[in-house]
């Protein structure tokens, strides 16, 4: 078995492959504004050897985070899914920042997990998820707050005991993105390219 993830939700691309028994690796590349004319190159040449029908499934970030960035990402990931006819999972990017957040402190392996990721206008994207046996589980979904409400929302939720801030380095949760859709494929879960939409959060501009 053999997948891919993409994640271009912050400032860089993040790109993983593995196929689960012995062979993983990651990429991140700083394009700014280069990402819609490098990606498809980059993505070429990051999968060789393999050929885009080794893959049995692809995996993407698709936000909360930069609005061009999520949307060329999960536009990607969909007609490459699409033109393989293999299942997309969508994975939350907040939900990968959470995730390694677990593997780094295992200790606290029973604890709920709140993130916080900057927004726009003073707000935070924020979120709070639990570990199951199926993987996390989300508390409270991913949704915009201000960091007065961000406070109210974790005092409702004491067993929040671990706290994980997203920041510049986003791209390189890739690799969680991939083991989270990868929990999720051995869960029995083979969602249609159809059903992953881009989670944007805010509007791009104030309206």
């Amino acid at each position: 078995m053999l997948a891919l993830a993409i994640h271009t939700c912050g400032p860089a691309l993040g790109l993983a492959l593995s196929n689960f028994d012995g062979e993983t690796r990651h990429q991140t590349w700083a394009l700014g504004r280069d990402l819609s004319t490098q990606l498809h190159h980059l993505l070429i040449e990051f999968v060789a050897p393999y050929a885009w029908p080794d893959f049995s499934f692809l995996a993407v970030a698709q936000g909360p985070g930069g609005f061009t960035g999520t949307r060329i990402g999960v536009v990607t990931a969909r007609i490459l899914a699409q033109q393989l006819e293999v299942p997309l999972f969508g994975v939350s990017s907040l939900a990968a920042v959470a995730q390694r957040a677990l593997e780094q402190s295992p200790t606290e392996a029973s604890s709920a997990i709140a993130v916080e990721m900057q927004a726009q206008r003073g707000q935070l994207f924020t979120a709070i998820y639990k570990p199951t046996a199926e993987g996390l589980a989300a508390v409270q979904p991913d949704q915009v707050l201000t960091l007065e409400d961000w406070e109210s929302a974790l005092a409702g939720h004491p067993e929040a005991s671990q706290r994980a801030i997203a920041g510049d380095d986003l791209a390189e949760t890739v690799v969680q993105v991939l083991a989270l859709a990868h929990q999720r494929w051995q869960g029995g879960d083979r969602p249609d390219w159809s059903s992953v939409l881009p989670y944007y959060g805010q509007h791009p501009v104030e309206l």
